[in-house]
């Protein structure tokens, strides 16, 4: 089993929503690459889109018997969308395997 966090945050805006998710628990769960460019990262935290990515991460974490963290939700007027994307180059594997040390 692998260790992530205990509770995340599900942020929505009035049209759409992002699981709030720590770069350590994406590099953990070894998942970056499944990620799609519709993900946001901030530096230290990825915004996994709801519609496919989030599921990226709950099925990562079934498949390694992680217990799913708390989810706790919070709304905002307008999420920041002006953010570097997954699949942007200077997110390479040295800056994943990093975050795994």
């Amino acid at each position: 089993m692998i260790a992530i966090s205990d509770h995340l945050t599900f942020i929505f805006d009035p049209g759409h929503g992002w699981l709030q998710v720590p770069l350590t628990d994406i590099a953990a769960l070894d998942i970056e690459g499944n990620i799609s460019e519709y993900s946001f990262i901030d530096g230290i935290y990825a915004y996994l889109e709801e519609d496919c990515d989030y599921a990226v991460f709950v099925e990562a974490c079934r498949a390694r018997n992680t217990p799913l963290p708390e989810i706790r939700e919070r709304y905002v007027e307008r999420f920041n969308r002006i953010r570097p994307c997954f699949g942007d180059p200077q997110f390479t594997s040295e800056f994943w395997d990093k975050l795994r040390q």
